[in-house]
């Protein structure tokens, strides 16, 4: 009798919360404090950080733009950050945010967001995965919320990154839809998670590639009035100037992390004794950056797997973006759930394990106490790097006989 393989939920599964559950172990075992390894840069006066600071900016709507160059947001993200202030309100400046995060019930708050933005993933995960049980839906949720990316990351920064992800996740459900409505709304919703987090719009380049060019159109027009009309509360044009300086400034800057590309790059640099060189070599890495940009582009209007096209937008989230922190790699369960969406005949092996490897805690990172973000975005350059050259590999053997034939046909 032939042993039942392990699909793909059930493989992530055992990978992701083995790795959980090993760590919860060690705790509870190891007398030293091995979860300072987790937080990000294993400092926690930072904590909570993205969340109360952008509210403190939010405070002072017509000026904010001026008085710090940290406001990375667009416009519109700030008024969901004001609603939050004039909840609770207090007397602070910009620069306050640890005031703000001690000010009376605003940490309660906050976690009454959280809960309910891990409802809101609970919901459209049962409506992309319904064909599981329930109970293999509730496991996914609890182990991406409890990997490192999620609890160490979005949660543990304060990062709007995981609500942004669930506003593309529910916008891809929505978008092939045969109710108008649903097809409009998942337009706006792309068009709001690129007025909270800018880069989402990458999004938009699926209606490009199916084709669906009067959806584009309304897309952009959602998009511009998303992004534009909020600066009527936000300094107006000398804001909008001042917000696009800001971008300006950080696409510039480079660092030594695992996040991105630019700072992959560096820190590799770095290990090589190069790094006193950083300044001409953030121009050299920034143009390596911009060229995974245009692959991933390019590679989604080859792809033969539907599921990719929410790849590599997700790829280019998750380590495009310049100054990034380890929120970036939560973008990666956009893929992960229509991945475990599509048809078992769509997956491999190597995706199953490197989706697991992104969403678990990497524990086998504590032997020797390496970087922790080494562990969480290597993974998502592998899988990056294998489906870039899955797919242009197929489109050049794909391509090579009808060369042949043509020639053929001209002799």
């Amino acid at each position: 009798m032939k042993s039942k393989k392990i699909n793909s939920f059930d493989l992530f599964l055992i990978i992701s919360l083995a790795g959980e559950l090993l760590y919860l172990i060690i705790l509870l075992l190891s007398g030293e404090n091995v979860a300072a390894w987790l937080a990000m840069e294993n400092n926690f006066d930072y904590s909570f950080t993205d969340h109360f600071r952008h509210i403190a900016f939010a405070s002072d709507m017509k000026h904010f733009y001026f008085n710090t160059q940290d406001a990375t947001f667009p416009p519109f993200a700030y008024m969901l950050y004001y609603l939050l202030y004039k909840i609770n309100p207090g007397t602070f400046g910009v620069q306050d945010w640890k005031i703000v995060r001690d000010y009376k019930y605003n940490m309660l708050i906050f976690i009454m967001l959280v809960v309910i933005t891990v409802l809101l993933f609970k919901l459209i995960v049962d409506k992309i995965l319904d064909r599981y049980s329930s109970e293999k839906r509730f496991l996914l949720v609890l182990a991406v919320v409890l990997s490192a990316p999620m609890m160490a990351g979005a949660i543990e920064r304060g990062n709007i990154s995981f609500l942004t992800a669930i506003m593309v996740l529910s916008a891809l459900y929505l978008k092939d839809s045969d109710e108008p409505w649903k097809r409009e709304a998942a337009l706006i919703l792309i068009a709001m998670a690129a007025g909270i987090k800018v880069y989402p719009a990458i999004v938009g380049m699926i209606y490009v590639v199916e084709k669906r060019y009067k959806e584009t159109i309304r897309l952009v027009i959602y998009g511009l009035i998303v992004f534009l009309v909020p600066f009527a509360f936000c300094g107006g044009i000398a804001g909008l100037i001042q917000y696009l300086k800001i971008l300006f400034f950080f696409e510039n800057q480079g660092y030594r992390s695992f996040t991105n590309v630019r700072n992959y790059l560096l820190y590799i640099s770095d290990l090589f004794g190069q790094y006193e060189k950083s300044a001409g070599f953030v121009k050299l890495f920034k143009l390596a950056e911009n060229l995974y940009l245009l692959i991933c582009v390019a590679a989604m209007f080859i792809t033969k797997k539907k599921w990719k096209y929410s790849l590599y937008p997700a790829g280019i989230m998750a380590l495009y973006v310049p100054y990034s922190y380890r929120y970036t790699s939560v973008y990666m369960l956009i893929p992960l759930i229509i991945y475990l969406g599509q048809d078992e005949k769509e997956h491999k092996r190597i995706y199953d394990i490197l989706f697991a490897l992104i969403f678990t805690i990497p524990v086998y990172g504590l032997i020797n106490y390496f970087d922790a973000n080494f562990y969480i975005f290597t993974p998502i350059y592998i899988m990056m790097i294998y489906s870039l050259a899955e797919d242009i590999g197929a489109f050049i053997r794909d391509k090579k006989p009808k060369e042949r034939l043509a020639k053929n046909e001209g002799t």
